[in-house]
This record gives C-alpha cells, sequence and structure tokens, in this order.
C-alpha cells in the first residue's frame, strides 16, 4: 500500500475517528463489499467452494436467490455439494451485513 494510504489510516486512528487500524479495515471492507456485489459473490463462491458456508448461507449474502447463487456457482466451476455444511464464514457475514 502506498505512503498516502498508510499515512491516512494513521491520522483517522490518531484523530480518533476509528479505535485501531483493524476498526478502519473493517468498516472499508464492509463499504468495498455493500458497493461491489460482484467482490461479494467472488467471496462467497471461495467460502462455498473451501466449504466454509452453505449454500443457503452464500446465497443470502451475495444478496441473491438460491438458484442465482447455483447457476453462479455453474459458472465458475464449482460443483454444488448436497448435504448440511457447517457455516464457519461468520467474519465475511459480519462485514456485508
Amino acid at each position: 500500500m502506498s505512503s498516502v494510504i498508510f499515512n491516512g489510516a494513521d491520522a483517522l486512528v490518531k484523530r480518533g475517528i476509528y479505535n485501531t487500524k483493524n476498526e478502519l479495515i473493517e468498516d472499508a471492507l464492509r463499504t468495498f463489499f455493500e458497493f461491489r456485489k460482484d467482490m461479494r459473490i467472488a467471496a462467497v463462491i471461495e467460502l462455498y467452494k473451501s466449504e466454509e458456508m452453505s449454500i443457503s448461507k452464500a446465497a443470502e449474502l451475495a444478496g441473491v436467490s438460491t438458484e442465482e447463487i447455483k447457476d453462479f456457482l455453474a459458472k465458475a466451476g464449482v460443483k454444488i455439494r448436497r448435504g448440511f455444511s457447517e457455516d464457519k464464514g461468520e467474519e465475511l457475514a459480519r462485514l456485508i451485513r
């Protein structure tokens, strides 16, 4: 990252707008995912592919229907699993919500 970004992050923390850089990063990612639906979909595809979330949770976080997420998974060459999968993508869910 450029020094302008690092210095800006430090300045926001120093000013008290954010308590920590991690808090700033989480807010930045939340905003990023809010405006970049394509990146939300890419993220949930990877989490689904690595069996870190169910198809229903992937659809919910991507903001699409279950049928739509199945289409995105198929286009990405990801095999759709049958059965229950424990959701482990809670950190991403916290950012997207």
